[in-house]
């Protein structure tokens, strides 16, 4: 056995200053990690989310461990990853504070998923999820993977500077929402784009 390979597992974790630099080149984003149960509602910020298979497509995600949020993600199976844009600090600082018994959707308004996850309105998309498979690491952080079940983009017409995909993935997005169950103030520009009369062609 190569000497290197035999003494790798008496090797002692980076200190996580020292390794930032090649860390932080890892992507990640704005998202807030929602799941409900009963009449229990939760939600935190997140960094860290990876797509982790195709077929079925799934996710993972790492959630700070002891949050309010794990057990309502055990209890009811699911969960969604909201994602935000990245000016919103409003939002997201609404959902940074782990105050115990303080629900961070109040004074917003708030959307469903149809597995039943809160959204919050001014989320740019989210993904439902069935829980998977939860991973319990020896860190300050565990795993969630899901399975996702439906997706969504949510574009403000208003504004089509914070659009993230092109009108013809609008128009894919909102034939793939048919299938799923309504969703309450979810709108999408696509039934504008329908109506907009053709222009008249000139010779």
């Amino acid at each position: 056995m190569n000497p290197r390979n035999r003494n790798a597992l008496d090797w002692a974790p980076a200190n996580r200053s020292d390794v930032a630099p090649v860390l932080d080149r890892i992507p990640n984003g704005s998202f807030i990690l929602t799941s409900g149960h009963a009449d229990v509602r939760a939600g935190v910020s997140i960094k860290w989310a990876q797509q982790c298979s195709s077929t079925p497509p799934m996710v993972m995600v790492a959630v700070p461990k002891g949050h309010v949020l794990s057990p309502l993600i055990r209890d009811s199976r699911s969960f969604a990853i909201c994602q935000l844009d990245p000016t919103d600090r409003t939002t997201s600082r609404a959902f940074d504070l782990h105050t115990p018994g303080i629900d961070p959707f109040i004074g917003s308004t708030v959307d469903r998923t149809p597995s039943g996850c809160p959204v919050p309105a001014r989320a740019l998309s989210f993904l439902d999820c069935e829980l998977a498979r939860h991973v319990d690491l020896d860190g300050d952080y565990e795993l969630y993977v899901g399975i996702v079940h439906h997706a969504t983009t949510i574009l403000d017409p208003h504004d089509q500077a914070r659009c993230l995909c092109d009108s013809e993935t609008v128009q894919r997005v909102a034939a793939a929402a048919k299938k799923a169950p309504p969703l309450r103030r979810i709108h999408t520009p696509t039934a504008a784009l329908r109506e907009t009369p053709k222009r008249a062609r000139t010779r």
